[in-house]
């Protein structure tokens, strides 16, 4: 194998080089290259374009049902480790289901974010493919449905739609996670699909 990989660098190389000198100062970006120690089969997984120097900061108040990083729990960390893959720094979790099991969960990561659901399929979305985000105030509504149902006005508020750029949905929060987490997240992700434009 690396065998393989040391001559699979060096026609790289190699092509590099001519394209330089064909097309002349045209090209100017240098090539990052791993070195051959480090090539390995998740070189083929995808990358984003452009990687953020810095992870942000994200707090969600101590919530119930969310953890925010670097301070995880180790259930929290195994899930991390598991699923992080090229998102970069994990950030914040936040559980779908209000059991803090994490068996369903957001987890907002420096480059994107992951949802695991109930059928316990993961989903990735970077924040550069990130479409519409939505708080939508279920009362206004349904606030005359409640009133006239004598229902209680602790209960969820907002719902939280994330959308991928082609319009599908990618994810909806409403019940189960606190009002006040779904505008922190929503924030976060107005803030950072700013940032990852062009």
């Amino acid at each position: 194998m690396r065998a393989e990989a040391e001559e699979h660098l060096k026609h790289i190389q190699i092509a590099y080089k001519q394209l330089q000198e064909h097309n002349g100062a045209a090209v100017t970006a240098p090539v990052e290259v791993a070195p051959p120690s480090r090539v390995s089969e998740q070189s083929a997984e995808l990358t984003p374009e452009k990687p953020a120097a810095e992870a942000p900061t994200l707090s969600l108040g101590g919530a119930p049902g969310t953890q925010t990083g670097p301070h995880f729990t180790q259930e929290v960390e195994e899930i991390v480790s598991q699923h992080i893959g090229k998102l970069g720094t994990a950030l914040a979790i936040v559980d779908l289901t209000g059991s803090n099991r994490y068996s369903q969960f957001l987890l907002l990561a420096q480059l994107g974010l992951m949802a695991r659901d109930g059928r316990n399929i993961v989903s990735l979305l970077w924040y550069k493919d990130m479409g519409e985000i939505r708080l939508i105030d279920k009362q206004s509504k349904s606030g005359m449905w409640q009133s006239l149902t004598g229902g209680s006005s602790s209960q969820s508020k907002y719902v939280l739609e994330i959308y991928r750029n082609n319009g599908m949905l990618f994810l909806s929060i409403a019940g189960q996670v606190n009002d006040n987490v779904k505008k922190i997240i929503y924030d976060f992700l107005l803030n950072r699909k700013l940032q990852a434009q062009p």
